[in-house]
């Protein structure tokens, strides 16, 4: 057996060693949270309480998500970071498993399906953190994966949609992979219902949620995301997906065909409203969705693979794939709003279309390289509020508004969050920060205590979230009185991470 899968996980493992001991950052502070809730009450883990949106409120009604990350981080959620960011690595090899699978099935080369699969920036980001994510995509690419190959070899098949179904218990953007994977079988003349297997783990969940909570969660849910769909919403969400996937998560470098070309020059054109940052990132996720529609109706995949494409051609995968894609596409645009990572579920049907066999080393070094300089940043950032957060927390006990690591940091800290339009008692200290989307509360701020504002330590770096910048990786808003549209995943910027003013009326 080949050491080669072996020493590529380990150098993708020691890659992420300088991120382990990244204090909670951005949306990690919501699924702690939800993990104290398992702690608390394994069955009922969505029945704690948390301030997310401004009020404080049951989880079940706020926090969007299934229950597997908060099951999957209970264990260790009492212990340092650094071993509650390395229980996140073991996901690592079964995404590895699932790559090489689908490496070899639709790109001919196992390995370097692997390399492309494992090494996207956004797929970088997502493995040491404490969010649905990297389960999410080490599931999808092993339960498919196992899938194709199975039905390609006319072997059991149940197993592996199981698996690829064990996804929606961490986002329910896995819901499609179980159509997705009966039209699959359905192509190679298996019947269609073997994809139906995969909707067991939902159907589970669902009993789970009446029993616990008396309501299925993801019907919830579903209402509450549908709250950002008229027209220009959409638009928005439309282009920052794009935009969003060109820039964080598929980098389009391969040699561009007609179709891409025609991909890039209607991305920038509706990401040109957002500045050359914004028409930059739309065009090359352009590129990267033209190209999959292109090789859809050119022949499919790089070169006939084994299996099922020597019985149906390369045409019908290239079909398939784009159906993966641009369905992904279509169903992040019901979402409440654009992030890369909602991307994961559907990005392996992207990078397996694009073409790579001579460009390999070059994406693959474009991709560590963005990937590592983003960590960075969000490295710096996470340390940036932990440490306005002790400065502020030296100033004796008091009240608080913002979220994300902001507000796990100052509860660590024995700080209260105030709910939207709550007045704290006279003489109370009250934090607050700039863009940890704090929500409004009846403070004057006729004494201002103290204030600091925290800098990156080299200036014009890239960055995952600045309002300078105009730029967020994980949301398609930037804080503001109102919040502002945004489409680009990150740019280069020189604004402070935070800036934190405390004051009493």
């Amino acid at each position: 057996m080949s050491k080669r899968p072996l020493l590529l996980l380990t150098a993708l493992v020691l890659l992420q060693l300088p991120w382990l001991d990244r204090p909670v950052h951005y949306d990690e502070a919501n699924f702690l949270t939800l993990a104290r809730g398992a702690v608390a009450d394994p069955w009922r883990p969505h029945d704690i309480r948390i301030n997310w949106q401004g009020t404080e409120e049951r989880a079940f009604d706020v926090l969007s998500n299934p229950p597997g990350i908060a099951w999957w981080l209970a264990p260790v959620l009492h212990r340092p970071i650094t071993v509650q960011r390395a229980w996140m690595l073991p996901w690592l090899a079964l995404a590895l498993f699932g790559a090489f699978r689908l490496g070899k099935r639709f790109l001919g080369d196992a390995e370097r399906g692997a390399m492309v699969l494992l090494t996207a920036p956004i797929v970088f980001l997502s493995t040491p953190a404490l969010l649905p994510d990297a389960p999410l995509y080490a599931l999808t690419l092993a339960g498919v994966g196992g899938f194709v190959h199975a039905v390609d070899r006319e072997r059991r098949v149940w197993p592996w949609a199981l698996l690829a179904g064990c996804a929606v218990l961490f986002r329910y953007s896995a819901l499609p992979l179980a159509p997705l994977l009966g039209l699959y079988a359905m192509s190679r003349g298996r019947a269609p219902w073997l994809g139906a297997v995969a909707l067991v783990p939902m159907g589970l969940l669902a009993l789970h949620d009446l029993h616990a909570y008396g309501a299925v969660h993801l019907f919830e849910m579903g209402r509450f995301q549908s709250v950002a769909n008229t027209p220009s919403d959409v638009f928005h969400k439309a282009v920052a997906s794009v935009a969003m996937l060109g820039g964080a998560a598929a980098l389009p470098i391969f040699p561009w065909t007609l179709a891409a070309g025609i991909g890039a020059v209607v991305g920038g054109a509706i990401g040109a409203p957002w500045g050359w940052a914004g028409a930059l990132f739309a065009a090359l996720g352009g590129a990267a969705l033209g190209e999959v529609i292109g090789r859809a109706v050119r022949g499919g995949s790089e070169r006939p693979a084994g299996g099922g494409a020597e019985r149906g051609g390369t045409l019908r995968d290239g079909r398939w794939l784009a159906i993966w894609a641009l369905g992904g596409f279509v169903f992040l645009l019901t979402l409440r709003f654009a992030a890369t990572r909602y991307w994961l579920p559907f990005l392996p049907a992207v990078l397996l279309a694009l073409p790579t066999a001579r460009w390999t080393r070059a994406l693959l070094a474009a991709q560590l390289g963005l990937g590592v300089l983003l960590a960075a940043d969000d490295d710096r950032s996470a340390l940036a509020q932990e440490q306005l957060a002790d400065a502020v927390a030296k100033l004796g006990p008091g009240v608080f508004t913002g979220h994300w690591g902001w507000q796990w940091a100052m509860e660590q800290r024995g700080w209260t969050q105030l709910d939207e339009g709550a007045r704290p008692a006279l003489g109370t200290l009250v934090a607050m920060p700039r863009q940890a989307w704090p929500q409004p509360v009846e403070v004057n701020c006729t004494r201002v205590v103290w204030e600091g504002a925290a800098r990156p330590p080299l200036p014009w770096i890239p960055r995952g979230y600045t309002e300078q910048g105009g730029a967020n990786l994980h949301a398609s808003w930037i804080q503001g009185q109102p919040p502002v549209r945004t489409v680009v995943p990150w740019t280069f910027a020189n604004d402070p991470y935070e800036r934190v003013r405390v004051c009493t009326d």
